[in-house]
């Protein structure tokens, strides 16, 4: 349930500007941008939350630092990152790094994250014994879960509000995330 609590946060975060963008533009421009700063602003309320796998130990994963990927067009997320329970004796601290593209997908109009990368996964203080083998494990199977994920399902009520006009192409920009609007017409009739 991490998973979708993670990508329910970004979904909330990204697109709660993008459906207000929507509801303005049905006769305006045909870009949208949304700055790093409001998608950073929305992500910082939304955290620190814990997740317990399987109840061994308490992972607490804080606030994180927004990084725009113009040049590979992908956005990355820098988390703080503490473990604590018996277990762990005593417990560690250290950090996570995900980064990911951004895909608009027309048959079920959701947003979706593609080729996810665990770019950094970091625990010091743990014992030795823990501490390779929970990284490595974390690693792949956080770029396996999060894979294709869906962060947000538009409905026909917020496609409504748009006046017909949906998201088409996404970009990041230096400044914050670039969408690109399709007008009714063109929607309908783009095969992706």
């Amino acid at each position: 349930m991490g998973r979708m609590r993670f990508f329910r946060t970004l979904s909330f975060s990204l697109l709660a500007l993008l459906l207000a963008l929507l509801a303005a533009c049905a006769n305006g421009p045909r870009e949208v941008d949304v700055p790093a700063q409001r998608l950073e602003a929305a992500l910082a309320r939304r955290f620190p939350y814990e997740l317990r796998p399987a109840g061994l130990f308490t992972l607490t994963v804080g606030v994180p630092h927004l990084q725009l990927l113009p040049q590979e067009d992908r956005l990355r997320l820098d988390f703080p990152v503490d473990a604590t329970g018996r277990i762990l004796q005593g417990g560690g601290h250290g950090a996570l790094s995900v980064s990911f593209g951004l895909r608009y997908e027309p048959t079920d109009t959701s947003l979706r994250a593609v080729n996810v990368r665990v770019e950094r996964v970091a625990l010091q203080g743990l014992p030795e014994a823990w501490s390779a083998p929970l990284q490595l494990a974390g690693s792949a199977v956080a770029e396996r879960l999060l894979e294709g994920t869906a962060l947000h399902t538009f409905t026909a009520e917020d496609l409504a509000r748009a006046h017909g006009w949906t998201p088409g192409g996404i970009r990041v920009t230096p400044q914050g995330v670039r969408i690109e609007l399709l007008p009714p017409v063109a929607a309908a009739g783009q095969v992706r």
